[in-house]
């Protein structure tokens, strides 16, 4: 039952993470300020979405699907056609340079095996397309915790590692050595993550913020994607209290909405739990102390060294919330 959980909070989060960075401003933001260090040279209306599945036989020859998580086709870069991808990593995968070559290795086939149509003598023909263009994908990785601590490159991922002798010596330079670029998102400074114009940055702050255990300050900016960001949050930080948000503010803000808004509502949901806790628990200890003790209400207060008034407020909170 556990692992059944875990997958479904697993799927969740990769579903929240593809719809976010989907995004045609999110994606080009990102490649902008990860590659492009802030120049905006990648536009949303340039990016075409491309099929994110692929097929391949395996060895018993049975037919079996891969899927990336998002690929653009960037249409307006000055030079050719390239095929942006992102994969989202919540935790270090050992096997990705070998994921990520069979991804784009995907695309590159299905260049070769493209078609067209165009007119010759015989009227309209169906020919192979010509058209050949480079694939380039990034790993963005958020993890609040660690840093990444595997491998970025194929030769250093074969396992058992390849031996240390002169005919290995000899055929390392003819083994291709396919390399990934992975961005260690909790691993950036605040001045790496001030390049991002988009939604993004607000999650990029949150990592940074977490992963060097520093409080995280909600800022004033604007929110574009209210729904997309929220659902994030509540799969990256698993606080249901984010997604609860989204049907108020839609209602409740017609003008735009504030980080600083959207966050504040959570953080103070928080703390009206905690202190329902916190109620809870100091109730449950007088009530000890005057049933098994034989003491009255005033004596566990003084024990306790809370105040008449304070007993007074956290009985009325608890009947509120109907804890009684």
């Amino acid at each position: 039952m556990l692992f059944g959980k875990g997958v479904h909070l697993l799927a969740e989060k990769d579903i929240a993470e593809k719809s976010f960075i989907r995004l045609n401003d999110v994606f080009a933001d990102v490649f902008n300020g990860l590659i492009f260090k802030g120049e905006q040279i990648v536009t949303p209306d340039s990016l075409e979405v491309l099929d994110v599945s692929s097929q391949y036989r395996a060895d018993d020859w049975s037919i079996h699907e891969m899927e990336r998580d998002v690929l653009k086709l960037w249409k307006n870069c000055g030079l050719n056609l390239v095929a942006l991808g992102v994969e989202n990593q919540t935790e270090a995968d050992k096997d990705m340079p070998f994921r990520v070559v069979a991804y784009d290795g995907s695309v590159y086939r299905s260049q070769l095996l493209k078609t067209e149509t165009k007119y010759d003598k015989d009227g309209l023909i169906s020919v192979l397309s010509k058209k050949r263009y480079p694939v380039i994908t990034i790993v963005l990785y958020f993890n609040d915790k660690k840093g990444w601590n595997y491998p970025k490159n194929i030769k250093n991922c074969f396992n058992p590692p390849l031996a240390d002798n002169d005919v290995m010596n000899r055929l390392d330079e003819y083994i291709s050595d396919y390399r990934i670029t992975v961005f260690d998102i909790g691993g950036m400074s605040m001045e790496d993550a001030s390049v991002f114009k988009s939604d993004f940055r607000e999650i990029a702050e949150h990592f940074i913020k977490m992963r060097s255990g520093e409080e995280y300050v909600p800022s004033t900016r604007t929110i574009t994607h209210v729904d997309e960001f929220l659902k994030l949050m509540t799969a990256l930080t698993g606080d249901k209290d984010y997604e609860k948000l989204i049907g108020k503010i839609k209602s409740d803000d017609k003008e735009g909405v504030t980080v600083c808004k959207v966050l504040q509502g959570a953080i103070n949901k928080g703390l009206e739990e905690g202190y329902k806790r916190e109620a809870s628990a100091i109730i449950a200890i007088i009530e000890d102390f005057t049933k098994n003790n034989g003491i009255s209400v005033g004596d566990a207060l003084i024990r306790l060294n809370i105040s008449v008034e304070k007993y007074n407020e956290y009985k009325m909170v608890l009947s509120e919330n109907n804890y009684y």
